[in-house]
């Protein structure tokens, strides 16, 4: 793809810089990629940047699979290098092949019509300008352009979903049928088409049976029972997205809620939403607006004493501290270890600021607090809310989330420090 697309700059007015992300997997022959990837941009003279982070500390830290870690450390390091140069686009080498891989793996796991969309070629500044070319394909290009290339041994191991499907489930539906990579990949462009009208019809039926107000969209309850259930739950996923600014993450427990809210739910009773939304049944309507602040934010920083604990009213939150030994992570995200020897005392607890930035657990460079927010799906009403521990000037915690990578425990931790959040009155 990067050599493909230093042919063609100059025809669509670009400029290029290459990008490799080390997910501190496979040791030495991960080192070696990286290696060449730096290589090759240098024989293409196109600036080159490397980012690393420890995928497998997250996967742990977060209860995810190696890949579901994977995926969020190569994008959230892919947006901070573009932000460093603020570049418009970042392009990813996914294939035809790709895309019917992930149209058959979504089919197994019973995602629905909007998951056998596939691979979207423009996701946001993401876009995928190889995903109508086939995996040999690349390679006949690699050879006739004399250019060498790895295979990341991870993916000859069958122990994850994509690579049994891969090796195993693709090859024997081959030989039933021949054309299954093309039918694949036609299902996931007409399913793009069709998942696109039903949103225009969701939108129209929207209009018809919504009320659009300042700041709140009202449904009534009675014109949507009339709505056949698959219309239902795009509407509701429109009137989100109409108040939210988009329809990403927007599970489909939350969407079922709703549908329930609204069909049968108590007056009064309310699901919370992303973005900071809420929907709440009123008399005939459900009504979805932002989530009413629960007390005002916490105004100044407070000292945290080690060993100790502060109570913060404007947050409805008690943080308490203790010296320790452990070394194990806590299992809870309420509760965070971090190394004793990395803190400047006294420690604080303060609320997001300006310009606030953040190193991750397992990453190497820093993110600002607030993409790091948008990335962890922390509420966009609910951000202003939530604790920092600080050492200095350094993040130490964002309580409930991660801690900074500065702190984490390592096999040359003498002493930690455990911080462990709850509500007030809770015990």
């Amino acid at each position: 793809m990067l050599h493909a697309l230093t042919k063609l700059r100059r025809g669509l007015g670009c400029r290029l810089q290459a990008c490799h992300v080390h997910h501190g997997l496979r040791g030495a022959d991960a080192d070696a990629d990286a290696r060449q990837a730096r290589a090759l941009a240098r024989s293409l003279r196109v600036p080159f940047a490397e980012r690393k982070g420890d995928v497998a500390a997250v996967a742990r830290e977060q209860k995810l699979s190696v890949e579901a870690a994977a995926r969020l450390v190569r994008y959230e390091l892919l947006e901070e290098a573009a932000e460093a140069i603020r570049a418009d686009r970042i392009a990813t080498g996914h294939t035809a092949d790709d895309q019917a891989e992930t149209v058959l793996l979504n089919l197994l796991r019973g995602t629905g019509p909007a998951g056998l969309d596939g691979i979207a070629p423009v996701r946001g500044r993401v876009i995928r300008p190889l995903l109508g070319v086939t995996r040999a394909e690349v390679e006949k290009y690699c050879a006739d352009n004399e250019l060498e290339y790895r295979t990341d041994a991870s993916n000859l191991d069958t122990r994850f979903l994509r690579n049994r499907v891969r090796h195993e489930a693709l090859p024997a539906l081959r030989k039933v049928q021949p054309a299954v990579d093309e039918a694949l990949r036609r299902l996931a462009d007409i399913m793009r088409e069709e998942n696109a009208f039903v949103a225009e019809q969701a939108a129209g039926a929207l209009r018809e049976i919504g009320a659009q107000r300042p700041g709140e969209v009202g449904l009534g309850c009675a014109p949507f029972a009339n709505l056949h259930p698959a219309l239902q739950r795009r509407v509701l996923r429109a009137a989100i997205g109409r108040l939210k600014g988009d329809e990403l993450d927007i599970e489909l427990q939350r969407i079922e809620a709703l549908v329930e809210l609204v069909l049968s739910g108590r007056t009064g009773a309310t699901v919370e939403l992303p973005g900071g939304l809420r929907a709440e049944r009123t008399y005939g309507e459900v009504v979805i607006a932002a989530a009413p602040a629960a007390a005002p934010e916490l105004a100044e920083e407070l000292t945290l004493p080690v060993p100790g604990e502060v109570t913060i009213p404007e947050l409805g939150v008690k943080i308490e501290v203790a010296r320790s030994r452990a070394r194990k992570p806590p299992a809870s995200p309420t509760e965070a270890l971090i190394d004793a020897g990395t803190v400047s005392l006294p420690l604080t607890v303060r609320t997001r600021r300006r310009g606030d930035r953040f190193t991750p657990f397992g990453m190497r460079g820093s993110v600002k607090l607030q993409a790091f927010f948008v990335n962890a799906k922390v509420p966009r009403g609910g951000r202003s809310r939530v604790p920092l521990v600080v050492s200095g000037e350094d993040i130490g915690w964002v309580v409930g989330y991660r801690i900074g990578n500065r702190h984490r425990v390592t096999p040359g931790t003498r002493r930690t420090i455990r911080l462990r959040a709850s509500r007030l009155g809770e015990r």
